[in-house]
């Protein structure tokens, strides 16, 4: 809700009869429309249709329903054409477009949403009413009321909302937290330039609610192949198991943002909050606040006073610098090595632009911290991670509450410091200032397995997973934590599951191939990693196990080739010395496979912390420059579960 407005929240089941909308007053007794108190010409079924799109508004109103509420004597011929003619009429009625609404929203293949914020006329706002995109009114900056006042607002309005709901509210399971996913929303400004901006705005919320330990919020990857789905939200809920859905669109227009949300009863697919929020760009931080406040009000969740106290933090951020940050995360996404470049060019932007913002030092520090990491490494380490270092340590500087920042300090003090003791403890830290974040539980599962506490790995990749469920990445996660357990039936039928999700994924074809190679099954575990690697589009990391697959079959004159094909990659881009060292375990040559590793270890090669579990390595657990190598990095034992090493 704008805090430049006072809406009246309407009680449904009591709708009053004189209502305003933008520059529109209509009075539903009289079958009147008036337009700045002028009556605009429209009877019949267009009034009607508006009349019942208000009534339910910010709910979707389905085909269905109108033809049983509007045309339910009419043939479906008769409906669908009435339906078109009607729908056009009301919107040139009141001047507005499929294309770029600003009243009537349009599903496709489901319905038709009211999306405007809507004021009983018998109560007079405060303030002028927001303007209607387009009007060329309220395009430049405007002063900002304080946050404490905002913040009262935007309670009351939620807190009267609920009680106008009452038992429509969703409770929490008494099994556990309340399970909530945030569909991707819509970007409704008719610009498909400006899907980075909505995207955005849903990762922001997603974040946001995260950090509450009552919910449990489905992660981005998992929702993010919902955008634009045909499908009912009952049967997306099932998929992702959520006891909630919260849905909703961005119209953002010059220096102005919209955000209609709406949070639905998965069982029932029944509304049980909406509101529409309009801010200026310099005032995003404390809309999504706003957003995700009313939420947690609207599942009845407890909040602690800690929790409370971080959403109720606001603050502004230069819209170029907004703009910016959202644009980064766009290009970093695609997990490519030109999308993480992109990514950092965008966060530099916004750092120059805004020096404060902290999610944008953030995002710096992942985007470098992922390019240096174990098995994507386009880069060492000692090039990457202390850039990555420092924008993290700014980045807390300025936010010490910022999980992502903590997070990713986390992995760097284990991957790069070989901290480990430092480095749990922020991971900890990390998932306990956002409990409801996958990504947290996903890295943090990853130093479990290299310290080869494996039952510990293997819950907590499962946590991962139950908080982004059909994500690849976390279903991955999972098979390469049993593979480090050595339970390899079970990393088996696990990598299976991701691939029937996604034929192509190479991580977990990789993985089914390692996991076949040590149950003996070493054909098929060729003939898989063979796939892996075409599917990867020439990965390093694939091509080196190859190798040392063929190496360990005998197939030396492969091997020897696989050598000199890392070799000539090394020539245009970095390529990791830990992947020639396992081609050179495979054939048995210790010297050379240990020279490898002294070059991975001066890079700081995230690999190296896993060398204690790896099973590719198992050759070299003899071998006592092999266990001093471990003991440097900060390895004080054997893993639990690791084959005994020969005397």
């Amino acid at each position: 809700m704008s805090p430049h407005t006072h809406f009246r929240v309407l009680d449904f089941t009591g709708l009053p009869r004189q209502l305003r909308f933008g520059a529109f007053e209509v009075d539903l007794d009289a079958g009147d429309l008036r337009k700045q108190g002028l009556k605009v010409r429209v009877r019949g079924k267009p009034f009607e249709l508006l009349e019942l799109l208000i009534e339910r508004r910010g709910e979707v109103v389905t085909r269905d329903d109108l033809k049983g509420r509007l045309w339910a004597a009419d043939t479906f011929v008769d409906f669908d054409h009435g339906l078109n003619t009607a729908m056009n009429r009301l919107r040139e009625a009141l001047g507005d477009s499929a294309e770029n609404p600003r009243f009537i929203e349009t599903l496709p293949r489901r319905g038709y949403r009211f999306i405007a914020p809507i004021v009983d006329s018998a109560h007079k706002p405060d303030a002028p009413q927001p303007p209607v995109p387009g009007s060329g009114a309220g395009q430049g900056p405007r002063r900002l009321r304080s946050a404490a006042a905002a913040l009262a607002v935007v309670l009351a309005v939620s807190l009267a909302a609920l009680l106008a709901l009452g038992r429509r509210a969703a409770e929490v399971a008494p099994g556990g937290p309340m399970r909530l996913a945030v569909l991707p929303f819509r970007n409704v400004s008719g610009d498909p330039g400006q899907e980075y901006f909505a995207d955005g705005l849903t990762d922001a919320l997603i974040a946001d609610l995260a950090q509450i330990g009552a919910l449990r919020v489905i992660s981005r990857t998992s929702v993010m192949p919902y955008k634009a789905t045909a499908k009912r939200l009952p049967e997306i809920a099932r998929e992702l198991g959520v006891d909630s859905v919260v849905e909703g669109s961005v119209l953002r227009y010059g220096e102005r943002v919209r955000i209609t949300a709406r949070l639905v009863d998965a069982a029932t697919d029944r509304n049980i909050w909406s509101e529409t929020y309009e801010r200026d760009l310099s005032d995003i931080l404390s809309l999504q606040g706003d957003v995700a406040r009313a939420i947690t009000l609207g599942v009845r969740v407890t909040v602690t006073p800690q929790e409370q106290a971080r959403l109720e933090q606001s603050g502004q951020v230069d819209p170029q610098a907004y703009e910016a940050y959202l644009r980064g995360r766009f290009h970093w996404q695609t997990m490519t090595e030109a999308g993480l470049r992109r990514g950092v060019e965008y966060m530099d932007q916004a750092i120059r632009i805004d020096p404060g913002y902290a999610p944008a030092y953030a995002g710096i520090a992942y985007c470098y911290w992922v390019m240096g990491g174990a098995g994507f490494e386009t880069a060492p380490q000692t090039e990457t991670a202390p850039k990555a270092k420092a924008a993290a340590e700014r980045a807390l500087a300025l936010d010490p509450d910022l999980a992502t920042a903590q997070a990713t300090l986390g992995m760097l003090e284990i991957d790069y410091d070989w901290d480990f003791g430092r480095g749990e403890a922020r991971m900890r830290d990390a998932i306990a200032r956002s409990p409801g974040l996958a990504e947290p539980r996903i890295s943090y599962s990853a130093f479990l397995a290299a310290m080869g506490r494996f039952e510990e790995a293997v819950a907590e990749a499962k946590r991962g997973l139950e908080l982004d469920p059909v994500s690849e990445p976390a279903s991955q996660t999972l098979g390469w934590r049993l593979f480090y357990a050595r339970q390899y039936e079970r990393a088996v039928l696990q990598f299976r599951r991701g691939l029937d999700q996604n034929p192509r994924a190479f991580v977990a074809r990789i993985g089914l191939a390692q996991s076949h190679w040590q149950r003996g099954e070493r054909r098929r575990a060729l003939a898989d990693a063979e796939r892996a690697f075409a599917d990867s589009g020439g990965s390093p990391w694939v091509l080196g196990w190859v190798g040392f697959a063929a190496a360990s079959s005998g197939q030396h004159a492969k091997a020897d080739a696989i050598l000199a094909q890392l070799a000539e990659m090394g020539q245009g881009r970095y390529v990791s010395p830990i992947y020639p060292a396992m081609v050179q375990v495979g054939r048995g040559d210790h010297d050379a496979a240990l020279e490898h590793l002294g070059a991975a270890f001066r890079d700081r090669s995230g690999w190296m912390v896993f060398l204690n579990v790896e099973p590719t390595f198992d050759g070299l657990r003899g071998d006592p420059r092999f266990r001093e190598l471990l003991r440097r990095v900060g390895h004080r034992a054997q893993a639990p579960g690791a084959p005994s090493a020969a005397p």
